[in-house]
């Protein structure tokens, strides 16, 4: 079946397929999902376009496989991708299907690689469809979202540095965009150990950078071991790695990233 790759510049509609009709799919099977990736920014308010549909699912198997018998096809050929990012299924597992009607191309992911806990009773956003009311598609709030990007983000294997430079992206264009991130109480919707991620964003920190990932990763630790304080700012202003956009951003040395405690440790100011 040939794939006409449909690129929406919003979400819900597209030519004469509803992009969102594998939500039917799954609800009628009564297999809890949540969407995911660009769609969720587009929810709230990232100006981005959309491509494959993500959608965050607890057996990807099982999801596939229902899928497949209401008429989506397998897309599963070489290069398996994150955005556009490269994986490896060993690494990060996907299902990827093609829509009835070849106009949407749906990506699903084990929603525990992906830091959402989806459950049976798990908090979601529930938004009608201005074409099709009767169907409401599943959103994360924009906290568990939030959260699930900065522990993927923090979490990423050194050797998939697009992947991270992705989840960055992402997690960039949400500050950048909504207006609810930029208030310091939101922190309070946030886990505990992502607080003061946040308040570091709205200080003026640099993000994406693996300077700035070494320095979250050994508050986050410190946080969740209880020995660190939350503060409006983890480090001076005059820390360059941290405050100059061009300040040690280098892929080249992606080994120094290793997940030690000593090497989180030694990034705390």
């Amino acid at each position: 079946m040939e794939f006409r790759l449909n690129y929406h510049l919003s979400t819900g509609e597209g030519g004469d397929e509803i992009r969102y009709s594998v939500c039917q799919v799954l609800i009628e099977h009564q297999v809890p999902h949540v969407v995911w990736f660009e769609d969720t920014l587009v929810h709230y308010g990232v100006p981005t376009t959309v491509f494959d549909l993500y959608i965050l699912v607890k057996d990807i198997e099982l999801a596939a496989n229902l899928l497949a018998k209401a008429g989506w096809s397998s897309d599963m050929q070489l290069p398996h991708l994150v955005g556009n990012a490269k994986v490896d299924l060993v690494d990060f597992p996907q299902q990827r299907l093609i829509s009835p009607k070849g106009q949407t191309r749906t990506v699903l992911l084990p929603a525990a690689d992906w830091r959402f806990s989806l459950t049976h009773n798990a908090r979601l956003e529930w938004v009608p469809l201005e074409i099709m009311p009767s169907l409401k598609v599943p959103f994360p709030p924009l906290a568990s979202f939030l959260d699930a990007l900065i522990e993927s983000w923090l979490e990423c294997p050194s050797s998939y540095e697009m992947l991270s430079l992705v989840l960055a992206c992402q997690i960039s264009y949400l500050y950048a965009h909504v207006p609810a991130l930029k208030e310091k109480s939101f922190a309070e919707q946030l886990r505990l150990e992502h607080r003061q991620f946040h308040f570091d964003v709205l200080a003026g920190m640099e993000t994406g950078t693996i300077p700035f990932r070494k320095h979250q990763l050994a508050i986050r630790d410190a946080l969740l071991q209880g020995q660190y304080e939350l503060r409006e700012c983890s480090a001076s202003r005059d820390n360059k790695d941290l405050f100059d956009p061009f300040g040690g951003i280098s892929f080249e040395s992606v080994k120094e990233e290793e997940h030690d405690d000593n090497s989180h440790k030694s990034h705390i100011d």
